[in-house]
């Protein structure tokens, strides 16, 4: 859905690597913990902003797509909950962690962190949200 939101609101280029044919193609063929690390490797270029989101900070087809987008020069967006030293919590050039235990609250708010990057971006742009 955000990744939709960022190009209508905003005419940001944003592709969201949840397509089922996408993660079934590269689960199978190459392990489901590279899922992302290959999608980036395809879709992305240097100047790119990877958002990585895992409530845990600790999925590795996440941090696999952290490593994959530094190593395109992609700059990286990280949030993510539970722990405050998950891998994840400080693997990004920007890292936002949501001190909860559970994944509804962490979830909701990294959804409304994820909407005030928008609106910030929109603010930039003088743009208004229609």
């Amino acid at each position: 859905h955000m990744s939709t939101d960022f190009w209508k609101t905003c005419g940001i280029r944003a592709i969201a690597f949840n397509d089922s044919s996408l993660l079934t193609c590269l689960g199978n063929d190459f392990g489901y913990e590279y899922i992302f690390e290959k999608s980036i490797e395809m879709f992305a270029d240097p100047g790119d902003i990877l958002i990585a989101i895992s409530s845990s900070g600790k999925s590795e087809n996440i941090l696999r797509g952290v490593d994959s987008a530094k190593s395109k020069e992609c700059s990286v967006v990280t949030l993510s909950g539970f722990k405050d030293d998950n891998p994840l919590s400080s693997a990004g050039d920007f890292n936002f962690y949501v001190p909860a235990q559970k994944y509804g609250p962490v979830e909701v708010i990294h959804h409304s962190i994820c909407h005030c990057i928008l609106d910030a971006i929109v603010s930039c742009k003088g743009r208004h949200r229609k």
